[in-house]
């Protein structure tokens, strides 16, 4: 079962307001992100959640989406900014949305988060579970990439980016 208590889970899309205005660390981390990303190494609970969401995507007859690195690069940070917080939040989501229209050229962007999961199956079943979510998951997407970073106590954090 979902332990939905250790839990916060939000999706947003372009356009929204991000929760911060001010600049920020993670501003500091996207100036090293750029759209020349050089080949990156993704690990295997990282694939295994790639894995899992498209062969959802693809049981009810989406596309599989195809990874980006550029977008690995994105949320690599934003992993590295919740750490530093010790909290997931969708702060500065403007800014990777912006960057990714630039880097990516993506016309539309949205995100999912986690934390505390310890397996792809688990966190897609939390999304799955969630409305929001789940209508991310489902979306008119046709690139992704996925971040799975650990902090200093082992406590997984994931950041899923969506784009078209």
């Amino acid at each position: 079962m979902v332990r939905f208590n250790t839990l916060l889970l939000i999706a947003v899309t372009v356009l929204m307001t991000s929760c911060s205005s001010s600049t920020t660390e993670e501003d500091e981390l996207y100036k090293s992100v750029s759209s020349t990303a050089q080949e990156v190494t993704v690990s295997d609970i990282e694939k295994e959640v790639l894995d899992v969401v498209n062969e959802y995507r693809v049981s009810i007859g989406l596309n599989a989406l195809k990874f980006s690195q550029v977008a690995y690069s994105y949320a690599n940070a934003h992993n590295t900014y919740m750490i530093s917080e010790g909290q997931i939040s969708h702060d500065n989501f403007d800014i990777r949305a912006s960057k990714l229209s630039v880097d990516a050229k993506a016309d539309y962007v949205s995100e999912n988060l986690g934390m505390d999961f310890t397996n792809a199956e688990d966190i897609l079943e939390a999304w799955k579970n969630s409305p929001i979510h789940k209508k991310v998951m489902e979306g008119n997407f046709e690139y992704t990439a996925v971040s799975v970073t650990a902090d200093e106590n082992g406590v997984l954090y994931f950041t899923q980016l969506f784009f078209l």
